[in-house]
């Protein structure tokens, strides 16, 4: 894939995060309804190419009736997509691609991710209808249900997050609801299911599903979010599912960008390591909002194959930037709350001279504001 004229084969993101917590080490007291005291906030997981898939299964995805899918739809290894038409789609099908490959992969990085968190509030046994929660990690050890209407009270956060994990299965009663209030955003609710999800007839639901096996949308059952089934089918019947649109806070606290060369100066073909360092204070990770592009200076060349970075845990081969005059990174990127990250690259030149690299302000695109500074470093060739 090539966005920038011939210069750069995109630099695609995914998450691998290396463990996995037990649903069923979940602790904390049992409640019939938690108050504003009682969960403290879970952690937005790192979401990678599956962020544009309304609908993925993993064997097959079929529909009966008119369902509307707003975003694309996928399934991969699997190859089977079947009732569209006449469901609607406004996005693009993916069928054993590899665009659906990278999805399930990343899919299953998000699954781990949400797996891995500590629970705060273990509900095993109770069911979710009439219960008003705060944001929070809660626990199954088995499987969950929800009879009428869950309530998610966000505090007037719009970044607050609730995860629920399960033990095994996630079912929904007939005209079942989620409803978030007070900032609470669909976005940012997250269901890791241990094996299947089951929706029932009319069930009005908000939140991104993550199945280890399959997920069942009986008739007239509309999710705002995701349904994204990692090994089974996504089954459909007169169904919408839409991916939300949400406000993300943007704060005054804009991430920085530094860049050095190490050596500052070298002999004519030896080499420098370009080093592009990217700082967030803010709580909330700055996810990229558009690509960062460093052209560098006519006769300074990258060095194939040395393009690293830290801002992810896994860069997929294949995809880094093959272009010998560009440094840059795509817009599935982050910079982790609170922390650093950086790209590195090795560089060189064959005439002597000084060489100035310059990244303007706003070359950084956040969804917490773009660099206020530029970002300048000089290489020396003698």
């Amino acid at each position: 894939m090539n966005r920038f004229g011939g210069f750069v084969k995109a630099l695609m993101w995914s998450t691998a995060l290396l463990l996995a917590a037990s649903v069923a080490g979940c602790g904390g007291p049992d409640r019939n309804n938690t108050s504003p005291a009682a969960a403290t906030a879970a952690t937005m997981p790192r979401f990678g190419t599956e962020q544009a898939f309304a609908v993925l299964g993993g064997s097959t995805v079929t529909n009966t009736g008119s369902s509307v899918i707003t975003g694309n739809l996928g399934v991969s290894p699997g190859s089977a997509i079947t009732g569209f038409p006449p469901g609607i789609l406004t996005g693009v099908i993916h069928a054993a691609d590899a665009q659906a490959l990278q999805a399930q992969n990343d899919t299953t990085e998000t699954y781990i991710d949400l797996a891995s968190q500590e629970c705060t509030t273990q509900l095993t046994g109770q069911d979710l209808g009439g219960k008003t929660l705060v944001p929070g990690v809660y626990c199954f050890s088995s499987s969950a249900q929800l009879t009428g209407a869950l309530t998610l009270d966000g505090g007037g956060d719009p970044s607050a997050v609730w995860v629920f994990k399960t033990g095994s299965t996630l079912t929904t009663g007939s005209n079942s609801s989620v409803l978030l209030l007070n900032g609470g955003q669909p976005c940012n609710v997250f269901w890791q299911i241990g094996s299947s999800a089951t929706l029932g007839t009319g069930t009005s639901f908000a939140g991104n599903i993550l199945a280890l096996t399959s997920i069942t949308l009986t008739t007239g059952a509309n999710v705002s979010g995701r349904a994204l089934a990692r090994n089974g089918a996504v089954t459909m019947d007169s169904n919408t599912v839409t991916i939300p649109t949400c406000n993300i806070p943007v704060t005054s606290s804009r991430p920085t960008m530094t860049k050095t060369f190490s050596p500052g100066t070298i002999n004519a073909g030896g080499s420098s390591t370009l080093t592009i360092t990217f700082s967030n204070t803010n709580d909330t990770p700055a996810n990229l909002t558009g690509p960062l592009i460093d052209t560098l200076p006519s006769g300074l060349t990258v060095v194939a194959g040395s393009v690293t970075t830290t801002c992810i845990e896994k860069l997929l081969s294949g995809w880094v930037i093959v272009d010998t005059g560009i440094v840059g990174l795509m817009a599935k990127g982050l910079i982790p709350a609170n922390g650093t990250c950086t790209v590195t690259a090795t560089v060189t030149a064959s005439a002597a001279g000084s060489y100035v690299n310059t990244l303007p302000a706003g070359a950084l695109q956040t969804d917490h504001g773009n660099n206020a500074a530029a970002a300048v470093a000089t290489l020396t060739v003698i």
